[in-house]
């Protein structure tokens, strides 16, 4: 379940930057339903994959200021490991360790 969350946080914290309609620090956390230290944690975690976020004083609002920005595309799912392994018409097939659903695009209200 923590896994699951921290997506949609990401997801959720990546389309309030890109919209420009984070707010403050606080507001931001609030909108994120969590603390003003673990956006702070998560803005740096972000920094440290060379994604640069600024807070933008005239528009009060976190952006992207440098050449990257975050792409979030679907859910992680957790997977058995032996779900992993098949075999399909006497070949074997290794499948990638993750799955991910074929969920549509979420859209949250800002």
């Amino acid at each position: 379940m923590y896994l699951n969350n921290k997506y949609y946080v990401i997801e959720k914290m990546t389309r309030l930057i890109e919209l420009k309609k984070t707010g403050t620090a606080d507001e931001f956390a609030s909108k994120l339903r969590i603390s003003r230290s673990q956006l702070f944690i998560e803005l740096n975690r972000m920094k440290s994959m060379d994604v640069d976020v600024t807070f933008n004083r005239s528009i009060k609002s976190y952006v992207f200021s440098g050449n990257k920005k975050i792409v979030v595309r679907e859910p992680i799912v957790i997977v058995d490991q032996q779900d992993l392994l098949s075999v399909q018409g006497g070949s074997y097939t290794k499948i990638a360790p993750v799955h991910f659903s074929g969920r549509k695009k979420l859209t949250f209200a800002i």
